[in-house]
Parts: C-alpha cells; structure tokens; sequence
C-alpha cells in the first residue's frame, strides 16, 4: 500500500489508528493486557454492548438514535428471567424478544410514520420500559432457574464466549445487510438526505420503520444475554449508562450522528475502544469515574479529529474544482 493510499485509508477510518494508538499503550503500560486471556475477556465483556450497538447503528445511519434500548434490556432481562418458571426458558425468551420489536416497532411507527421527534418518542418508550420493568420486577433482583438458561451466558469455546460468538456472527449479518442489500443501500440513503431518498423512490417510511425494529430486536435480545451472563435481572440494569456507552461506541466508531455515514466495523472498532479502555483502569485499579472521564476525552479527540478530516477533505475537494 502506497502512502497515499494508506493516508486515504487512514482519513476514511479514523477509529484504526485510535484503536491501534490505544492498544500500543496498553502493551507498554498495563501489565498483562496482552495474554490471550485478557484479550478473549475484553470480546466477552463487550459482546452484549456490541450486540445492542449493531441495531443502534442501523438508527444512527439512518439519521436518527433510540434512546429507549437503556431501559429496554431491564424489562426484557426481567421478562426472560422472571418468565422461566412458569412458561418455561424458549417461550420465556420469545416473549422478551416479541416485547422488543414491539417497542422497535412503536418508535418507528411514531417516529417515521406519526413524524413525532425521535428523541421525545424513544424518551418515552424508556421511561415506559422503565416503569414496566419496575412493576414487573415489583422493585426486586429476579434470579433465573433454568440452567440452560446461565450455562449459556457463561459457556466458552476456548476462551470465546457462546455470547461472543453470537455477537461475531450477527456483525457478519449485518454487514451484508447495509453492504449488499437494497434495504441498507436505502438506509443510507435516508440517512444522508431524506428529500432526495423519497424523490428517487424509497420508501423512507417502511426504511426507518424496520431499523427502529433491528434496534428494538438487538436491545431485547442483550437484555436476555445480559440476564444470562448474571444469572439474574434487576430494574437499575442498564440505567442510565447502557445506551450511552452503546450510542458512544457507534460514534467512535465514526458513525455520523447526522446519519448517511458509517459501517458496522467502525462500530465494533469503537466498541473495543470502549472495552479496552474500561479493561486498561480495572488492571491499573483506576476508579470508575476516572475510567468513565478518559471514555469522554477520548470520545471528544475522536470527533475533533473527524471534524478536522473532513474539512480537509473538503477543502481538497473544493481546490480541485
């Protein structure tokens, strides 16, 4: 690769050499990242927020973002655990997916249909989701009684992670999805300009509608995983920071919140940011909030460096008019 093409490469996926940057630090500074332990637990611990990030970045492409998926995975959690007993695990399960495409279905119904702001309706829907998981729970930690259930949610193949490995392959879905199919040729369109999508005959309604559905899926299905991985389900779950980290890592990523832009490598690239971070302050023994304040400078270069690519990029551009 010449070095042109590598500074093309470079300029167009920000997230590598940030990911590459952070991971030399963490070889050189923080003992024992680099043993294949370390490394599988980062994929482990970061596997149900890079699954709820896959259906964030179908809405962010798509120029909007759900903020109901924090309380979301605490009422599907709840569901799939507290339901086990008496329907039992695989009705139990279908259930907390089904209460997820019904949320995802609502925001896109109100959103890209009603033409309600997508921040107000999935700001309801959270608080909805928050409530409900609040009643259902009746306030209180529910633990889950099928095995099945926590051997998943625990259980590894040489280190991976049945959960990672779900992950892993639902990225390989994904990216055929947005790279190869009308359907993600039609979300970034969208998501880079509506007016113009809706001239050339996409349907932006039906468009928005199903990715508001692929979120509200991806969150209740990491609302199980979560369940699965702690062997119980508690209201707090995921509130407030869940769909923070998850809409963070979508945006390191170099996901546009403007929408039009983005792909779902550079959202497991800034997924693994994330994870290796948080992992770099817990073998360092670094307090959470420090953890959390490194997460939002890093988050802000991220986007300062972005900004200042692309304005050259215009500029560039403009000169060679």
């Amino acid at each position: 690769m010449t070095m042109k093409k590598l500074k093309a490469f470079l300029g167009k996926n920000t997230v590598v050499p940030i990911l590459v940057i952070i991971l030399l630090l963490a070889a050189v500074f923080v003992p024992g990242f680099l043993t294949p332990r370390n490394l599988l637990n980062v994929l482990n611990q970061n596997a149900v927020k890079g699954i709820m990030a896959i259906g964030m970045t179908f809405v962010i492409i798509n120029g909007y973002f759900d903020m109901s998926i924090c309380t979301l995975i605490s009422l599907t959690a709840a569901l799939s655990c507290g339901l086990q007993s008496s329907i039992g695990l695989v009705p139990a399960i279908l259930v907390s997916i089904a209460v997820g495409l019904a949320v995802g279905a609502i925001n896109g119904f109100l959103v890209a249909k009603a033409g309600i702001n997508a921040f107000v309706v999935t700001l309801a829907l959270m608080l909805g989701c928050r409530a409900l998981s609040y009643m259902y729970s009746g306030e209180q930690s529910i633990l889950a009684t099928n095995d099945l259930f926590t051997d998943f949610g625990m259980g590894s193949i040489g280190g991976l992670s049945y959960i990672s490995i779900l992950f892993i392959v639902m990225v390989l879905i994904a990216f055929y999805v947005l790279r190869f199919t009308p359907h993600g040729r039609n979300t970034y369109a969208v998501g880079g300009n509506a007016g113009s999508a809706f001239n050339a005959g996409i349907n932006c309604v039906k468009t928005t509608f199903i990715n508001f559905v692929i979120c509200g899926f991806t969150g209740a299905l990491g609302g199980v995983l979560f369940a699965a991985q702690s062997g119980a389900a508690s209201p707090p779950l995921g509130w407030p920071d869940m769909h923070m980290l998850v809409i963070a890592g979508v945006v390191l990523g170099g996901t546009k919140l403007t929408g039009g832009f983005g792909n779902i490598w550079y959202t497991c690239g800034g997924i693994i940011i994330l994870g290796v971070v948080s992992n770099m302050m817990n073998l360092l023994n670094v307090q959470t909030y420090v953890s959390t304040l490194v997460t939002g400078v890093i988050m802000i270069g991220v986007l300062y460096l972005d900004k200042v690519l692309t304005e050259r990029k215009k500029k560039a551009a403009l000169a060679n008019l």
